[in-house]
């Protein structure tokens, strides 16, 4: 092969696999002739920086490439040593959309091979996504590099292919000189003085062969950009969250402190948290559905191992002695596949051999991906309309089902599910579940469905009815089913209508009952109301509103009790934002005045009464102080909560926000309440003032607090 036919080759291998240019590419590129000035960005990791030639930005291949060019290209280099895709798309829009840039190379296939498999795809589609969906898109060029020798090839030939989904420009590096190496024009050695990182002589190899592909791509055919296809890998990558510098706070710690490396070349980088102790640990919030921890390693380092709510520890790999002597980084997956929402990340020290040694241990940011928007949510759920064929039906009637909390009675084959932690329990074989539901209300039910211990979401929206399908077939044997309603009752109201199972499977006798019950009075706090907002408190995405998490629900959990939960969002004694008090509503089927009051239900055996927020909250609001018969009215209401449930033991409670810290007549009217009834013969209350509190609405960090203190107290004081 002569060199004509070696160019032929390359250049064959660098378009893509539809033989017609990228047009935006071409666009560019023709602008480019016609005398205008472009922004070329360039985004990957060391080798985009220039490692190894020297000096690098000005003699690393994104450097040449741009002088190839001419003087009409502006160049914005955002490599990054020692990053991947994942970290890319944490950076991309400070480091290189923020710029506009015309054309965006990017550079991973090597990097990436180092990358968790189960997030490579993911998070270089993303890449490639957000860029064309940029406000003002840029033409992308994909630079699929190898190590020395051409090898490895898994992520450049995953990018590769995604390079051709989408119809963008891509120039396989590998196989490009590969081709010189067979015509006997070059050598790999020539081009690499270790494996990895290509030498000055690499680096100019790489920007020849880019521009040549550019150069090609402005006569070539092309063919009009159509719409963006479907993502290959899910699009949990275009959707993220970076914790870093101040942001990244955790809310409980002990033995870390403020520092350890910073990354050099990631501009504004601020320090993250270090500790020489043992027993350090720390608690951050994360939201998405995957969370990850980027950190540094070398060979003088201590491991951490961090885990994501209760889920394995994973072990962050510090402690790397092939790095002697350099400073890396790494992508570490925590938690992935979550509900993409709310989380608790908890970081700690590794017990290891390392114990006592005075190493350091550091974390530099919390990166987290699949915080999806509404309309972007992926469902584990195939909504279909609903049918009377009766194969597999299961009513709402069956006795092997077991419902636990204040659901409507079964009639009309239906069951009203209003207030949150509304919870049906349920044991089955087959392969097959769906779940039969009609809304009577304006507003998305959301529910947790939880089968032998796999969560996931179910979303109802409001005046719609159908029959909710399990995508994913279930293994052989016997499943545990626990579906349980997360929104709370005034913002919608479901009816259930029954489930649906494979034809030859079986309903069986249910899990066992719980010897405990706990039932909660409360408003927004005990509802849950903005405990996963990952922003300020909103009520328009009731998604990340979850009573199922809420400080009751987790308190019940905890005792291994069945948890009840009445509450209502603006709800008092004496005010409310809302159209009721909660003495109307307090033994109705749901938050309003047309509902029916509970005839007949178990007898919970403690009694938790979280009201007083609005009672301070909305009169404050306009200016006013709380009513002045607030302690008598709240006595009264826990004088019929006496009476309904005679035996049941009462914990007058205030707490989760700042009511009871700016209005000392609340704590005080509990505490008066207690005496009086202790005056008059009941020993079987008590009151309690939380100290964990929020200045809005409690996250999920306030909520695991507040359940903390109460499972406490509940243990110590009330159920002895």
């Amino acid at each position: 092969m002569n060199v004509l036919q070696g160019w032929v080759v390359a250049l064959s291998l660098s378009l893509p696999l539809a033989a017609e240019a990228d047009s935006r590419l071409q666009a560019v590129m023709q602008r480019l002739q016609a005398g205008e000035t472009i922004t070329l960005a360039t985004i990957g990791g060391s080798i985009t920086t220039g490692y190894a030639a020297q000096p690098p930005r000005e003699q690393g291949w994104a450097a040449l490439l741009a002088r190839a060019l001419g003087p009409r290209v502006k160049l914005v280099n955002a490599g990054v040593s020692g990053t991947d895709s994942a970290a890319a798309v944490q950076r991309l829009q400070a480091q290189v959309l923020a710029a506009e840039p015309d054309l965006v190379i990017t550079e991973f296939g090597v990097n990436d091979e180092w990358l968790d498999p189960a997030v490579r795809g993911s998070s270089y589609e993303a890449l490639l996504r957000r860029l064309l969906t940029a406000s003002k898109p840029p033409a992308v060029v994909v630079l699929a590099l190898t190590q020395q020798g051409n090898q490895p090839r898994a992520a450049p030939d995953l990018q590769l292919g995604l390079a051709a989904h989408y119809g963008l420009t891509a120039l396989d590096f590998g196989r490009w000189m590969q081709a010189r190496v067979d015509a006997g024009q070059d050598r790999w050695a020539a081009l690499y003085d270790e494996p990895v990182h290509p030498n000055g002589t690499g680096h100019q190899r790489i920007a020849q062969a880019l521009a040549e592909t550019l150069r090609a791509a402005a006569s070539a055919s092309t063919a009009a950009a159509g719409p963006l296809p479907a993502p290959r890998f899910g699009r949990a990558h275009e959707f993220t969250r970076l914790f870093t510098g101040e942001s990244l706070q955790p809310y409980g710690q002990h033995g870390f402190t403020r520092g350890g490396p910073v990354h050099p070349e990631w501009p504004g980088q601020q320090p993250g948290w270090q500790t020489t102790a043992d027993d350090a640990e720390a608690s951050f919030l994360a939201w998405g559905s995957e969370v990850a921890v980027f950190h540094a390693e070398s060979h003088d380092f201590r491991n951490l191992e961090a885990r994501v709510d209760d889920g394995p520890w994973v072990t962050l790999r510090g402690d790397v002695p092939e790095r002697r002597g350099y400073l890396g980084w790494h992508y570490t997956v925590v938690g992935r596949d979550l509900e993409p929402g709310i989380h608790l990340l908890h970081v700690r020290v590794k017990h290891d051999a390392w114990a006592g040694s005075g190493r350091p241990a550091s974390l530099l940011a919390v990166m987290q991906a699949g915080l999806f928007p509404k309309d972007a949510r992926p469902s584990a759920f195939e909504r279909r309309p609903l049918t009377d064929t009766p194969a597999g039906l299961v009513a709402v009637d069956d006795p092997q089902l077991r419902w636990v909390g204040r659901i409507g009675p079964a009639s009309a084959g239906e069951r009203l599910l209003s207030w949150s932690g509304s919870e049906l329990r349920a044991r089955f074989t087959g392969r097959e579940l769906s779940l039969r539901f009609a809304s009577r209300h304006w507003g998305t039910a959301h529910y947790a469905v939880e089968v032998d211990g796999q969560h996931q979401v179910l979303s109802v929206p409001g005046q719609a009815s159908g029959e909710w399908r399990w995508r994913a077939p279930l293994a052989d044997g016997t499943h545990e089913l626990r579906l349980i309603k997360r929104t709370e009752a005034g913002m919608a109201e479901g009816l259930f209508l029954g489930l649906r199972l494979a034809p030859d499977a079986r309903l069986l006798a249910p899990p066992p009952a719980r010897r405990l019950r706990l039932m909660f009075y409360g408003d927004s706090i005990t509802a849950g109301a903005c405990l996963g907002d990952p922003g300020e408190d909103q009520y328009d995405d009731l998604f990340f509103h979850d009573g199922t998490r809420a400080y009751g629900a987790q308190t019940a959990a905890r005792l291994g009790a069945d948890y009840v939960g009445i509450a209502v969002s603006g709800i008092g004694i004496t005010a409310t934002w809302g159209e009721q008090l909660m003495p109307q509503v307090w033994n109705r089927l749901a938050p309003r005045l047309d509902a029916p009051v509970v005839a007949d239900d178990r007898a919970p055996d403690v009694i938790v009464v979280n009201l007083g927020q609005n009672d301070h909250g909305f009169p404050a609001s306009k200016g006013r102080r709380m009513a002045a018969d607030f302690g008598m009215r709240y006595l009264a209401f826990v004088r019929e909560l006496r009476t309904r449930y005679p035996q049941a033991r009462l914990v007058l409670m205030i707490g989760g926000m700042t009511a009871w810290r700016d209005e000392p007549a609340l704590p005080k009217a509990l505490q008066d309440a207690v005496a009086t009834l202790r005056a008059e013969g009941d020993t079987r209350v008590w009151s309690l003032t939380l100290q964990a509190f929020a200045w809005a609405h409690p996250r999920l960090d306030v909520h695991t607090r507040m359940a903390d203190e109460l499972t406490g107290f509940l243990q110590q004081e009330v159920l002895r």
